[in-house]
């Protein structure tokens, strides 16, 4: 079929299953698309022209019903290439009168026609509608314009606002046109930029994505490479790059900008500024962050986004809590339209109402699926088991952000055993390896309890996306306050066989989300299969330790990709980290036969002269 086919047809579906909804939910159209899905399909009934992007517009709400029937709309792209109208000369005739008539009065946009149920449906779906009795017509707001326009197609507009409407359509033509040329340029810039940056396939796709929609929320799974796309998407566009972001996620920015070649600009969410000049690309890492309306750190943030030539909110938990109204921020930075009226957002998807306990309470969630389908073109979200072109096994590091009591604790341990190092080196007491190797212990156990904060964020971002995680870590407190935080279930050598079995049965049902191990206890013989990330918040001394603690999860009986992240906190982890990588790679070596020894890498010594001495 062709796309004109395509739309008829999926009309024509949707209004043949229509009740509005009034004894069937996911039945057809729903109570306020019923009457303009109708006239659509009364219309091409008729073998009348119809307008096939408002078709097509409406249609796509109900992506799901129509893929159960086998019918897939087209692209919007090549909807509008169809439905492009000629520039409108201010000497055309007006429509012909269909019965409904639209003026603007005042500051209004009254709407008339001779009483009608079925007119009078589609008037009730108008956003901010209300009846005026005295002159029996239907008013909204001149921002409502393009709804009432959608609605009623056929209207006759009084001459002043078919003269007001012929010059807005014919501007919106001209920037549409400067727009596709502006796309084609970036999408040129980013094939070029695809010879230099390794990027998996579904990042090619989001990429494009990205530089397509410009205003837009990234909300991938954890591991999928967010802050890659964003970059990419933002180098090829071109514009000076600003990046809001963790300050613990700072250098991981600045290492991703380096892979790619670009240079960025950073902000912490806690000194956003107010204003910069010029244009530039927003990038906005851990959104979520700006997600209440009445914070300061909000408010500087949607004021950045509302002059970005593009801005790109990067978070895998949009919805945070579950909680429709954490989202709106969001769709306000995007300039999405659902982001335009505010009260309405709340009393429509957050069930907004006064209280006993508040003036107006936006907590409640409701029409889930409708704001699913209506945010679908301004969010891109793919889950890991989406994504066919990753490895078995990601490892990725992570950088915790550490609250200030947590870093001064961490700075004099470190201050303290490092004193205590030189002096005992200086005196001759120090036995090669051994006593460092107790000191630099102590430092890790610091490093280890400063990160437990970062560990159960991760864990309960993972555990609100609908998954499950296990987190390894060295020390016994450590795993003890991440489990207790968490109500994770725990493999820490504590327990008896019948109760380390009933905890791992429990985890591989489901029943517990997250599973706490220490090193040692819980990465050997165990099956843990059930979550698909791992999280390393210590490491252990050996590459093949690290291996096996994650293969709890990356083994016979996975049904998914596995991601690993090495969570770190300071230089002592990276030390480490770089220490095990570099043998994992020299051992792979020899068993490939294309080494014969591990001479010449790094020792533990190394590591401990790094960071102690």
């Amino acid at each position: 079929m062709t796309a004109t086919e395509t739309i008829h047809a999926a009309v024509l579906h949707l209004a043949g299953r229509c009740d509005g909804a009034t004894t069937r939910d996911g039945a057809g159209f729903n109570r306020y698309d019923a009457g303009i899905g109708r006239g659509l399909a009364d219309k091409i009934a008729a073998g009348q022209p119809i307008n096939l992007a408002v078709a097509r517009k409406v249609c796509a709400k109900y992506r799901g019903q129509l893929e159960r029937a086998g019918i897939e709309l087209p692209a919007a792209e090549v909807v509008e290439v169809l439905a492009a109208p000629a520039p409108i000369q201010q000497q055309s005739a007006p429509a012909q009168p269909s019965g409904v008539k639209v003026a603007r009065v005042g500051k209004q946009i009254r709407i008339s026609f001779p009483y009608d149920p079925e007119l009078v449906e589609i008037a009730r779906g108008l956003p901010g509608r209300m009846f005026d009795g005295a002159s029996k017509a239907w008013c909204v707001a001149p921002s409502a314009l393009t709804a009432v326009l959608e609605a009623f197609p056929d209207a006759q507009l009084s001459d002043e606002l078919h003269t007001e409407l012929s010059e807005q359509r014919n501007a919106i033509a001209e920037a549409e046109r400067a727009r596709i040329a502006r796309l084609s340029i970036d999408l040129s810039a980013f094939d070029a930029i695809r010879g230099t940056v390794p990027l998996y396939e579904h990042q090619v796709t989001g990429v494009r994505w990205l530089i397509e929609q410009r205003k837009c929320i990234l909300a991938d799974d954890m591991g999928l490479g967010k802050t890659r796309q964003a970059l990419v998407a933002a180098k090829a566009i071109g514009y000076p790059i600003f990046v809001v972001a963790p300050a613990g996620l700072r250098i991981n920015w600045l290492r991703e900008a380096e892979a790619v070649d670009v240079q960025v600009e950073m902000f912490s969410w806690a000194k956003i500024p107010e204003a910069i000049e010029g244009d530039y690309t927003l990038i906005a890492d851990e959104a979520h962050y700006g997600q209440n309306m009445k914070a300061q750190r909000t408010k500087r943030f949607l004021a950045l986004a509302k002059h970005s030539r593009a801005c790109f909110a990067i978070t895998g938990t949009p919805i945070k809590n579950g909680r429709p109204a954490n989202l709106f921020p969001l769709l306000v930075a995007t300039d999405h339209k659902l982001g335009k009226d505010r009260r309405g957002f709340e009393i429509r998807y957050c069930a907004a109402r006064e209280t006993r306990w508040s003036k107006w309470d936006v907590t409640g969630a409701q029409h889930l699926d409708e704001l699913h389908a209506k945010i679908a073109d301004g969010m891109l979200r793919r889950m890991t088991t989406d994504c066919l072109d990753l490895p078995e096994l990601t490892r990725v590091t992570r950088k915790a952000e550490l609250s200030t009591e947590a870093l001064q604790t961490y700075n004099a341990t470190l201050h303290e055993l490092q004193a205590s190092y030189r002096a005992r080196r200086e005196a001759g007491l120090i036995q090669p390896g051994a006593d460092a190797l107790v000191e630099l212990t102590q430092l890790m156990h610091a490093g280890s309890r400063a990160k437990v904060k970062g560990a159960v964020e991760i864990a309960e971002e993972i555990i609100e996306q609908g998954g499950q995680i296990v987190l390894f870590t060295r020390f016994l407190d450590s795993a003890d306050e991440i489990a207790t935080t968490l109500n994770a279930g725990r493999i820490t050598g504590a327990e008896n066989a019948d109760q380390r079995q009933a905890a791992i049965d429990k985890f591989q049902a489901g029943e517990t989300k997250a599973m706490v191990c220490t090193l040692g206890a819980g990465n050997v013989g165990i099956t843990l299969t059930a979550a698909h990330t791992v999280v390393l918040v210590d490491r252990p001394w050996t590459p093949g330790d690290a291996e096996q603690a994650e293969k709890r999860c990356h083994r016979i009986g996975t049904t998914s990709n596995v991601l690993s992240i090495w969570l770190q906190a300071n230089g002592t982890d990276e030390a480490l980290d770089a220490l095990l990588q570099q043998k994992h790679e020299r051992i792979e070596l020899v068993l490939a036969g294309k080494r014969k020894t591990l001479r010449g890498i790094g020792s533990m010594q190394d590591v401990i002269d790094a960071v102690l001495g």
